[in-house]
């Protein structure tokens, strides 16, 4: 729900409709034998900030990385990797010598079923000049999944993030801290009810939603009930747009092809 790893699309899990920027690029994969993979890609002409970026992507020469994905028992991990260039301009009273600003970016998750499904994944992003607070950041989490045998099954997720910005790497001086909780529950064949709560250990906030969703034929039908704190603290996407802000009520028809 709240994935370190979300490099380059600004999904909301708690969007039915799962709609989400693009960005342009080409991607390559390679598949081993033993089902190891190795990704490579590059990017160019996606300028502005995407999901945990702090400031805009210089277009002077494209963004790149890779990502190498390994079997273990029960599991996989997988190292991944990326580089682009920072435009500092316009960011304000940032400490810096240059305007354009090298950024490198490291990630280690793993993922493994032992009866629950458990996950953890890991970022670390440092600028090559000192942008003050800006200059490092560290995001990490864990979570667990479980399907309770309960009525029609009951799916529980949880997660637990920690992220901080710092001068210096891994200093943890100002950091922030959130857990999720997922529960999901088929009512019938085509309806089910969900929701999802996340909870800000540094301000003490509750973001709820309740979703109740009907399937028909050619289209679903969606009540969403929502209770949240007006000013949004989530690092869940780099949208401008906070679809739930505030307590209200959406209702939404979904009409499919």
């Amino acid at each position: 729900m709240i994935r370190p790893l979300m490099w380059f699309d600004k999904l909301d899990p708690r969007d039915p409709l799962q709609l989400t920027d693009g960005v342009w690029g080409i991607l390559g994969r390679y598949y081993f034998l033993n089902n190891a993979n190795l990704w490579l890609w590059a990017l160019y002409g996606n300028k502005e900030a995407k999901t945990w970026e702090i400031g805009n992507t210089s277009l002077q020469r494209p963004e790149f990385g890779g990502r190498l994905q390994l079997p273990v028992p029960k599991g996989e991990v997988a190292f991944s990797y990326h580089n682009r260039e920072v435009d500092k301009s316009g960011m304000g009273e940032i400490p810096a010598i240059v305007e354009i600003v090298n950024e490198n970016r490291f990630g280690l998750d793993g993922k493994w079923d032992l009866g629950v499904g458990l996950w953890f994944e890991a970022a670390w992003m440092h600028k090559s000049k000192n942008m003050g607070i800006f200059t490092n950041q560290f995001s990490a989490c864990v979570g667990i999944d479980y399907t309770f045998g309960v009525g029609n099954g009951l799916n529980l997720i949880f997660e637990q993030l920690l992220f901080a910005y710092d001068e210096k790497p891994f200093a943890f001086e100002n950091p922030f801290a959130f857990s999720t909780l997922s529960l999901n529950y088929p009512l019938a064949m085509n309806d089910q009810l969900s929701t999802i709560f996340y909870y800000d250990w540094k301000n003490n906030d509750i973001y709820n939603l309740v979703t109740w969703n009907h399937q028909f034929s050619r289209f679903t039908f969606y009540a969403m009930g929502y209770s949240n704190p007006k000013n949004y603290n989530i690092p869940l996407t780099a949208n401008d747009v906070n679809l739930f802000a505030g307590t209200g009520i959406q209702i939404m028809l979904v009409i499919s092809h």
